[in-house]
């Protein structure tokens, strides 16, 4: 072979031996298949390393952990007697033509008897919240009663697609935190209907109560005192309404009645308190006994 014709097999030679690295930049790294990946594990730098991709982002907010039980801590017990029994009162329907009168009932009662001072949980449906009823609830709120929520329209919750479901409750959040400057507020379904969907929506416990008075349905003054005193119990929780013109003489008649008998009145959240006894967001009551442990 001639010296010419080897020394250009020579260089095509070298030519193509060289080719590939200068298709691509020597600091590109050759893809790593499945099965090098598997079988290396034990051996390869950590995957945000291989896959910068991967790696985490500090900025993302983590999402905020919803309460369990619901926040007593701002509650003011100071003015109840721990060695007393306890029981709550509450009136739904309001704000009512008789809310004010009952503020007038317990104002009198807390001054003649300041060694047993009462309080209770009114709960407002929010379409009766506008410029004409608002002055008596800033009233209810300022001599110390815990607003509530009863929906805005008082439908029966359980009939309810979830998105008007919880809009009825948290319309009416919206109203009360005008007046008493709180997010959210103690549930009461309308006709204590609640199912698991009224449970999902509610942010806070959901109240029923241990004692009807009925007296929605006109009963007597003496009945509707009858049928709290036969049902007494510490920690249990009364339903009236703010309405009924005899509700009013009632709770006038009561409040001295349950004095003689050791019970003082107080609202749901001071009961929970004062009795330890924690209310899961959620859950569904009709009493709050006396933690003992």
């Amino acid at each position: 072979m001639k010296k010419s014709t080897l020394a250009t097999l020579v260089a095509v030679f070298l030519y193509l031996s060289l080719f590939p690295s200068c298709l691509a930049p020597s600091n590109s790294p050759t893809p790593l298949g499945d099965d090098f990946l598997t079988q290396n594990a034990n051996t390869l730098p950590p995957k945000e390393t291989l896959f910068p991709s991967f790696q985490k982002d500090e900025t993302l907010v983590p999402t905020p952990t919803l309460p369990t039980y619901w926040d007593v801590s701002d509650v003011d017990i100071s003015k109840l007697d721990p060695t007393k029994k306890h029981i709550a009162f509450t009136f739904d329907d309001a704000p009512n033509r008789t809310l004010e009168q009952l503020v007038s009932v317990f104002t009198a009662y807390n001054e003649r008897n300041p060694d047993c001072i009462a309080n209770a949980t009114v709960f407002f449906n929010g379409v009766g919240i506008h410029t004409r009823s608002i002055p008596s609830m800033q009233i209810a709120y300022a001599v110390g009663f815990e607003m509530g929520n009863h929906t805005f329209s008082h439908f029966n919750l359980c009939n309810l697609a979830k998105e008007k479901l919880q809009n009825e409750i948290d319309e009416t959040d919206r109203l009360l935190e005008s007046i008493d400057g709180k997010k959210r507020h103690l549930l009461r379904a309308p006709y204590g209907n609640v199912n698991a969907l009224v449970r999902e929506c509610a942010h806070t416990p959901i109240l029923n109560w241990s004692i009807d008075t009925l007296d929605w349905t006109n009963n007597s003054v003496e009945e509707i005192c009858e049928r709290v005193l036969s049902g007494l119990e510490s920690g249990g929780i009364v339903l009236m309404h703010d309405g009924p013109q005899n509700t009013v003489h009632a709770v006038k008649r009561l409040l001295p009645t349950l004095k003689r008998l050791g019970y003082q009145v107080t609202s749901v959240s001071q009961l929970s308190k004062l009795h330890t006894c924690p209310l899961r967001i959620g859950g569904v009551y009709t009493r709050a006994r006396k933690n003992r442990q």
